[in-house]
């Protein structure tokens, strides 16, 4: 995989869960992407929120069979803690999630993804010093 004019990524749940559970389908590209950026010097975000996603999602799969033990599901998250950096979801986060549900209608789960986008979008901000904390 091919990594170019990228120094940044989010990454989300699915490649998370896909990476640490052998017996998914997109296992192995999930992790060569993630090994690749980490070649390339990419630095890798992700949000409480992720994390908190992650957590349902792998012991869901744990109750349902998954090869990921609990144990193995809390070492995963203190390792993506340690490798990743976690944005903060703070009060900027959540007005600007408010923000976007305003002019863009959206309901239900969805407004977790567009929890992600107001997370992305005020730490963008705040790098570029265009908002303060």
């Amino acid at each position: 995989m091919m990594m170019t004019g990228f120094r940044e990524v989010f990454i989300d749940t699915n490649v998370l869960i896909f990476a640490t559970n052998s017996v998914s389908p997109w296992h192995l590209v999930a992790t060569e992407s993630l090994q690749t950026m980490r070649e390339a010097d990419i630095e890798l975000f992700v949000s409480p929120q992720v994390l908190r996603e992650y957590l349902a999602t792998a012991t869901r799969l744990n109750v349902t069979g998954s090869e990921l033990q609990l144990e193995k599901i809390w070492e995963n998250v203190n390792t993506f803690k340690t490798e990743f950096t976690v944005l903060e979801d703070n009060d900027l986060v959540l007005s600007a999630l408010i923000s976007l549900l305003r002019n863009f209608p959206t309901a239900g789960r969805q407004v977790y993804d567009a929890n992600i986008v107001a997370t992305m979008q005020v730490h963008i901000l705040l790098q570029a010093g265009m908002i303060e904390p």
